[in-house]
């Protein structure tokens, strides 16, 4: 049931978003040098490392989106500010769930250098499944800008280690836990809503 929904969730929204997404690669083209594709590395089911498709949305070296000082620091071009604010620059990931690398839900895929990170028993469990675009923490937790806000290089990356990445990995094990199909169901329609809160936003702006 789960890989089916993913299926035909990933296909049928790929279809439709297809003409935006070719807009969207003209837009980043024009916008700035490089390719309209990121493919940061990230740890899928039983530690495979997986490349997966984002929108380019910085000025950057390619490896920047490899580490979280990289992916802070990196020089947000102006259609990439765009794209982050209403959460387009993932809708590439898609294609990964479509291919059997991720599922809609499941434990966020963490860049490789910080699963170390991970207790042996936590690493075991959650990489057991595969990862998803959404989880317990997209919809739970909402401070990670907030407590990196102001950080750079050295203390960015302790800050991440010491204080987001346990919040993040409670949060991945009371799904291992808890999952299953309704639950993640409630937290897909959970993360609906919230991505619908930018344009919300943006039409009540325009209102007043």
């Amino acid at each position: 049931m789960k890989r089916f929904f993913d299926v035909v969730f990933s296909l049928s929204v790929l279809v439709l978003i297809a003409p935006l997404c070719a807009l969207i690669a003209i837009l980043i083209k024009l916008d700035s040098r490089g390719s309209v594709l990121a493919r940061p590395h990230r740890v899928g089911r039983n530690g495979r490392m997986v490349k997966v498709f984002e929108f380019r949305t910085a000025v950057s070296e390619p490896d920047a989106m490899e580490t979280v000082a990289g992916c802070h620091g990196e020089t947000v071009t102006r259609i990439g500010s765009f794209l982050r604010r209403l959460g387009m620059a993932r809708w590439p990931l898609l294609i990964n769930v479509l291919r059997g690398d991720l599922s809609i839900v499941g434990p966020r895929a963490e860049l490789p250098r910080y699963v170390g990170c991970y207790p042996t028993a936590v690493r075991k469990l959650v990489l057991s499944v595969k990862p998803g675009l959404v989880d317990l923490a997209s919809v739970e937790f909402h401070t990670e800008s907030q407590m990196l806000a102001g950080l750079e290089g050295v203390e960015l990356e302790e800050a991440y280690v010491e204080k987001v990445l346990p919040l993040k990995l409670e949060y991945a094990q009371r799904y291992m836990e808890q999952r299953g199909f309704w639950l993640d169901m409630q937290i897909f329609i959970r993360c609906i809503f919230q991505n619908l809160m930018p344009f919300r936003k943006s039409a009540s702006a325009n209102q007043q």
